[in-house]
């Protein structure tokens, strides 16, 4: 992929580049919706990602190129970061919150970049949350700002929040901030502790794409999260707790009354599956990957009924997954509307995966009319190329 890169970026901008870097996506093992409700989650960065190549060029003009988006670079100046919906927003974004956190005077010299991504379009593993990180690591090498790796991290979900529109949590932006090779990590998203945990998993873990594109600004995301946030007002009138996943089932049936359907559900959502992290957890340490994959189908159902973000494609994908003796699990993962399902499954039959994944492409195909994707999913960190 380097040399594809360097290519890219020499036939855009008749030069070759200054320095190259990778930033991975995402997957999220469970505990999903959760991250903005105080909850644990149990993300992964994952070997598909953003390559970027790039040159500082002693201007105040950034010109960001990206492969399959753009065939002429998207310029803009350091001291107006005002433009289109595009992907450069991103960029844009970090550096306004960069300037905001007193280094304007620094970010004095703009640059030229070209970008390559492996990441399915509108996937939900994460394309913004890789890109943000991508050129926040850019910066701070380029200008020694000393940043903290987790300071970056909560850099690039600022920028989310008030430049591009997003009230996201934290999980995309520290699953690939934070990330370790070989390891998955257990984040409580309530106070940011976290560990690193392995996986040593017998069985592998799938990536499926709908290839339904979709959008975060556009869906339901800021409507679920006001729903929870409402729920979470009437919950504090009783109970002094300062999370929606601190609750337990009980103290939410007791004030059931109070709630809107639609906030009853939302919050039993959130807060059963906080238990299924912690439990997937354990499965993990006893090597029940059984276990495992019982605790994804159950956060699929939830996701589906209570929280409703899945879908006929996320739903196709998983419910015809779960019929296969070699599934030990599937759910949908990220955002929902769209996007991405995981699957455990067990053995290491390439050809027995391989068919598969060809008879799910046929259901799918029959019922949405859609031509799914699929990737094995391993784990992957930031890198200088």
């Amino acid at each position: 992929m380097k040399k594809e890169l360097i290519k890219f970026y020499n036939d855009v901008y008749k030069e070759s580049p200054k320095e190259a870097i990778f930033t991975p996506g995402r997957v999220n093992i469970i505990g999903e919706h959760i991250d903005y409700n105080g909850g644990k989650v149990f993300p992964m960065a994952i070997s598909l990602g953003i390559y970027g190549a790039y040159t500082f060029n002693d201007t105040k003009v950034v010109r960001a190129v990206s492969k399959g988006f753009n065939k002429e670079p998207i310029i803009f100046d350091l001291d107006n970061l005002k433009g289109l919906d595009d992907f450069t927003k991103y960029i844009r974004g970090v550096i306004y919150i960069l300037n905001k956190h007193g280094y304007k005077e620094v970010l004095n010299d703009g640059f030229d970049i070209a970008l390559i991504s492996t990441l399915p379009a509108s996937s939900g593993l994460s394309s913004s949350a890789a890109l943000e990180l991508l050129i926040l690591h850019v910066l701070n090498n380029h200008y020694k700002l000393g940043i903290s790796n987790l300071d970056l991290v909560l850099y690039a979900q600022e920028a989310e929040r008030e430049y591009v529109g997003v009230n996201c949590g934290i999980m995309d932006q520290f699953a690939i901030g934070m990330a370790k090779d070989n390891d998955a990590i257990l984040l409580d998203t309530n106070t940011i502790k976290y560990e690193y945990i392995k996986l040593n998993l017998k069985s592998k873990l799938y990536i499926i794409n709908t290839n339904k594109p979709r959008n975060l600004s556009d869906s339901k995301y800021n409507e679920r999260r006001s729903e929870c946030e409402s729920a979470l007002s009437i919950l504090q009138k009783h109970y002094k707790k300062d999370a929606l996943c601190s609750y337990t089932i009980d103290e939410l049936e007791s004030v059931k009354s109070e709630l809107t359907d639609e906030e009853y559900r939302r919050s039993r959502h959130a807060i059963s599956e906080n238990v299924r992290v912690y439990e997937a957890i354990k499965a993990i340490n006893d090597g029940d990957e059984k276990r495992l994959g019982k605790l994804l189908n159950e956060s699929h159902a939830s996701l589906k009924s209570d929280y409703e973000v899945t879908g006929l494609e996320l739903d196709t994908i998983c419910e015809t997954l779960q019929k296969s003796p070699i599934v030990l699990g599937a759910r949908m993962t990220g955002a929902g509307f769209g996007g991405c399902a995981i699957a455990l499954i067990c053995g290491n039959n390439q050809l027995e995966i391989d068919k598969l994944f060809s008879d799910l492409s046929l259901v799918y195909k029959e019922k949405t009319g859609l031509t799914l994707s699929y990737y094995e999913a391993s784990p992957s960190v930031i890198k200088k190329l």
